[in-house]
């Protein structure tokens, strides 16, 4: 089971936000309180939070960057970018959220070229180790995708593999190559998935009686990491029928579609993941809805998903499968999997 925490797509680190050190108590509280609900996915909330920070602090450079990205997730793309020109750094600063912000703002426009514009400069200046390149590698993926270049996304994704978003950019890779046609590729990676998250080898199931939950659900993941996809199908959906809303069930099948090649179930199926299964599930069915999104040339409804994604995977962070020793997942917005 996935088991969420805070995300990348917009990743906010509230302890590594400043603002100016003569600025009262309060006001620091409320930038760290206005950060934190950005950073789980209710920018609408937090756009009345940062505007009273800035108000306070006109001259901070922070407020106005984490207001500007606030108004790009909540759609407001003008008033973004125009809070994004509030913006002062010292020469020789790196930039900050601010330029994030206006790349957002871009992609939700229709304006994918310059979207790719803003987050390549962005990420040839930010520490490549730090959150703010893996965020930015994210939002440049997606640009990428509307504007159909395809090759260069798979190539950011094969970088993504390696970093601390590498089940991630897994999951995400499924879903382009299904959407190309390459189902091979599809296979490996969404069985690349299944072999980062399984547990121990785990004994045979008979699907018929004695057979726990948590024994189904490993089964399953085993049988995927195997390549078993239509045994793992099976196992999911019979979790699935079993408790619709307990497991995580429905975006596993969803991503077993894409890489079988059934393009139309996929769809449908993520469509269904969305209502169905546990908040974190439903909250990574509705990251991946943007990855397509995005392929299917919908900008606005990019950001959407990327943002309601992460509110419900804030919301659902405990997991509803106990697991014995979780691995250590290197997912965008998950500690383990399984």
């Amino acid at each position: 089971m996935w088991k969420a925490r805070a995300i990348l797509p917009i990743l906010i680190l509230a302890s590594g936000c400043r603002i100016a050190p003569e600025a009262a108590t309060q006001t620091d509280l409320t930038f760290q309180r206005g950060a934190q609900l950005l950073a789980t996915g209710s920018p609408k909330t937090a756009i009345p939070l940062l505007t009273q920070v800035v108000a306070s602090v006109p001259d901070g450079p922070e407020p106005h960057a984490m207001l500007s990205l606030a108004y790009a997730l909540d759609l407001q793309s003008e008033r973004a970018i125009a809070q994004a020109a509030q913006v002062k750094r010292k020469p020789g600063e790196p930039p900050g959220w601010e330029r994030m912000a206006v790349g957002i703002a871009e992609l939700a426009r229709g304006r994918p070229g310059e979207a790719v514009r803003q987050f390549d400069d962005v990420k040839a200046q930010v520490a490549p180790e730090g959150p703010m390149s893996i965020a930015i590698s994210q939002w440049l993926i997606l640009a990428l995708l509307l504007q159909e270049d395809h090759q260069r996304a798979l190539e950011l994704l094969d970088e993504l593999a390696l970093s601390p978003a590498g089940t991630t950019a897994l999951l995400w890779r499924v879903l382009v190559y299904s959407r190309q046609g390459e189902t091979e590729k599809a296979v490996q990676a969404l069985t690349a998935v299944a072999g980062d998250v399984a547990v121990p080898r785990p004994a045979p199931v008979n699907m018929g009686q004695k057979a726990t939950d948590h024994m189904l659900y490993d089964a399953a993941i085993s049988a995927l990491r195997d390549g078993n996809l239509d045994e793992a199908e099976e196992i999911f959906a019979d979790l699935q029928q079993r408790h619709p809303r307990a497991f995580d069930a429905p975006a596993w099948l969803a991503l077993i579609a894409a890489a079988g090649g059934d393009w139309p179930t996929a769809r449908s199926r993520l469509d269904e993941a969305q209502m169905l299964g546990s908040m974190q599930s439903r909250g990574i069915a509705h990251q991946l809805h943007g990855v397509v999104c995005a392929m299917e040339r919908m900008p606005e409804q990019v950001v959407r998903a990327m943002v309601v994604g992460q509110r419900l995977l804030g919301r659902g962070s405990s997991p509803a499968h106990a697991v014995t020793q979780p691995k250590r997942d290197r997912v965008w917005f998950s500690d383990a999997m399984n």
